[in-house]
């Protein structure tokens, strides 16, 4: 008898230990399963990996998972996030409509909301908490290549210069970022821009420019959209806050008379190409939806500071990994596709010499 109670006590002691270790590899794998799953709170997905996953993830108890989240620096993700990065730009398809422009970039940045009762160190209104996500997107790829984490109250204009450093890009940003000093600083750096122009922008018109095309076939901005103008200005007024360096404007009236105006460094491309290229901005909003959607960093399983900055790098990690799948794996017609069958099939065992074509639209 008294055999059997020791031997049931280091049995306990045993598991009690074992659930204690939640190595790193193992904290990442199960970030990931919740974001695939978009699981609604720890205890769901802690449950989850209970039941379905125990054969491959140790179970911890939902303290022990809240206190990683809280304390594993979430900078030791950083280098994975970096690697598929990289691998990301290196391997997938560029857009080919881009390869004359050279190396475009949009930046732009998406807050999350949080409740100020539970997030105080993110607090940026009076009754209001957020976390801001800065970020670069390569045009030919749709990649992230560089994401910067501030409180909500930090404004864009702020972090342009670490988002706004490659020689010989052409960034593309919206009106946020208008800032005189700084289009002056890139011109003289050989940086190119691309940006809305504020409504109640001075200023002096230098030279009226010809209104130019495309040579490509067909027309690049969508049917109905009208260019109105292109000159050659200083921004600013006379006394106050004057740009040293040209620049053009190009307003054009879009399909619905809404009047767009932009402002550029860039001189040699035609006023069609330059329109063009700011409403590719719009792929950063695509990728903000995209995570904001599918991938869970609008609800929050951890209150720290370093937790929420984790959950987001996991998920960035788990975006990167659905884009490189979806390389290889062309029947898939779109993300959102290729994520509901990764999700729907998890949990199934294949064999390991499978092509991932054959597992997620030849299951049977």
């Amino acid at each position: 008898m008294i055999g059997n109670y020791f031997r049931h006590v280091l049995l306990n002691i045993t598991q009690t230990l074992r659930r204690a270790y939640f190595f790193t590899h193992e904290h990442l794998a199960s970030m990931i399963y919740f974001h695939i799953c978009e699981h609604d709170s720890l205890r769901h997905l802690n449950q989850s990996i209970q039941d379905k996953l125990s054969h491959i993830l140790p179970y911890v108890s939902n303290s022990t998972f809240s206190h990683h989240n809280n304390h594993r620096n979430y900078e030791v993700f950083i280098p994975v996030m970096e690697k598929l990065i990289k691998t990301a730009l290196q391997t997938l398809t560029k857009d080919e409509r881009l390869a004359k422009f050279g190396t475009t970039k949009m930046i732009d940045s998406t807050t999350v909301s949080m409740c100020l009762t539970f997030f105080e160190w993110a607090k940026f209104r009076s009754t209001k908490s957020g976390f801001k996500m800065h970020t670069s997107i390569d045009g030919a790829t749709g990649i992230p290549d560089r994401i910067i984490f501030s409180n909500a109250a930090c404004h864009d204009r702020t972090k342009m210069d670490e988002l706004i450093t490659d020689k010989e890009t052409i960034y593309i940003c919206d009106k946020g970022y208008v800032d005189y000093e700084r289009f002056d600083k890139y011109t003289t750096q050989g940086i190119h821009f691309i940006s809305r122009l504020k409504d109640n922008a001075k200023i002096t018109v230098i030279d009226e420019l010809p209104i130019t095309y495309s040579p490509e076939k067909d027309e690049l901005l969508p049917k109905g959209s009208t260019i109105v103008f292109d000159k050659k200005v200083r921004l600013g007024s006379e006394y106050i806050n004057q740009t040293k360096k040209l620049y053009r404007i190009i307003k054009i009236l879009d399909p619905t008379g809404k009047e767009l105006t932009f402002v550029t460094n860039v001189m040699q491309f035609a006023s069609e190409e330059i329109a063009w290229l700011y409403k590719r901005r719009w792929d950063i909003e695509l990728f903000f939806k995209w995570i904001k959607q599918h991938c869970k960093i609008k609800n929050l399983i951890g209150h720290s500071e370093n937790a929420v900055r984790l959950q987001m790098i996991t998920g960035i990690i788990t975006y990167l990994l659905f884009r490189l799948t979806w390389k290889v794996v062309p029947q898939a017609k779109s993300l959102i596709i290729l994520k509901r069958k990764i999700e729907n099939l998890l949990l199934k065992q294949f064999h390991r010499d499978k092509e991932y074509s054959q597992i997620l639209f030849n299951s049977d």
